[in-house]
């Protein structure tokens, strides 16, 4: 209640006591009687008045609020620098050289009786956890396990008792210097060993090539003397029959045979298949040659093979005359036989 309120309490508490007066004198009431209204009319109001103010200025007590409970703050973890531990790799003649800086805390839920040596607890798991990623590394890739070990042993973990969490960081994985020599030099000579291998297969391929397909017989080495040699003429590849022979021999273990004069019997030296670009007598010295060489399923493979390098050559007529000659029914496009069959 403000000084405004109090006054106007006392106003109308006074008038309301002169009113009380008059009527007590004016009708004879008893003097207690108008004394008593007086007395209340003064004091009556004012009781009323700290009664309401009372209720008004009374507020209900908040409602009790259940106490949160925060959670304990982590522990801070403690930091232990593991110097270099040697870790056997994928061979286990060579190793690791491991270094990191461990970090752990105690879990407060602990099992049991609190550990006497924590901290060993830490390392051990970080060395466990390191210990089975690098043995299964091979000892050349020790900068990409380094990369592996620093994203495994980064995060949080619980040893296997539930005492402490434990992680590392700043992980170095090395080689010794002797080993880390070694084995560069093992690498060189791998290389030069796969290397030496090509060539003694391509050395392998090359000699079955010879043996089994161009000197298989004194017929295959000579079309292969002469697919390889365009230019050159039907004499000097009669020429060298006698040596083709010789290496056909050698090639397969068997008896040199005894060497040919200085020129066949059935072949003049200074002869040659063409004169006056005319073909003349040529075919009964490739005959000649065809069945000196070879015989049976050879000589027709030989008089084949022959056919087709005259024909190369350009001497068609000649070609279809062997193919007829040996049985070789197959007819060269352009030869006289063939023109005749479609006339």
């Amino acid at each position: 209640m403000n000084q405004d309120q109090r006054t106007a309490v006392k106003i109308v508490s006074v008038i309301a006591a002169l009113i009380w007066v008059v009527l007590g004198l004016r009708f004879g009431w008893p003097t207690w009687l108008w004394i008593a209204l007086v007395v209340l009319t003064i004091a009556g109001p004012w009781v009323v008045s700290w009664w309401l103010l009372g209720r008004v200025g009374q507020k209900p007590a908040p409602p009790q609020q259940t106490p949160v409970e925060e959670p304990p703050a982590p522990p801070q973890p403690r930091e232990l620098p593991v110097p270099g531990t040697l870790l056997r790799t994928a061979h286990p003649e060579y190793r690791f050289s491991f270094s990191a800086t461990v970090f752990w805390y105690p879990k407060p839920d602990a099992p049991g009786l609190p550990h006497a040596n924590p901290a060993g607890l830490a390392v051990d798991l970080v060395l466990e956890q390191a210990g089975k990623l690098v043995e299964e590394t091979s000892p050349e890739d020790a900068d990409l396990a380094q990369h592996r070990l620093n994203a495994l042993l980064g995060a949080p973990r619980t040893d296997a008792t539930g005492h402490v969490v434990a992680w590392a960081t700043d992980v170095r994985l090395t080689l010794p210097d002797d080993d880390a020599e070694r084995l560069r030099e093992l690498a060189a000579a791998r290389k030069d060993d796969d290397v030496w291998e090509r060539r003694r297969a391509l050395e392998r391929k090359k000699r079955a090539y010879f043996a089994d397909d161009v000197l298989q017989s004194p017929g295959s080495a000579l079309v292969w003397w002469l697919a390889r040699r365009e230019d050159s003429d039907l004499d000097e590849a009669v020429r060298q029959i006698s040596n083709l022979r010789k290496l056909t021999a050698a090639a397969h273990d068997r008896r040199v045979p005894d060497p040919d004069s200085d020129a066949p019997t059935w072949i003049h030296p200074v002869h040659s298949f063409v004169v006056d670009d005319v073909e003349a007598g040529a075919e009964h010295h490739v005959f000649a040659a065809i069945e000196r060489l070879a015989d049976g399923e050879e000589r027709a493979a030989l008089s084949h093979r022959m056919a087709d390098v005259l024909a190369a050559h350009g001497h068609r007529e000649l070609a279809q005359q062997v193919r007829d000659r040996f049985g070789d029914r197959q007819e060269l496009p352009g030869s006289s036989s063939a023109a005749l069959g479609e006339g």
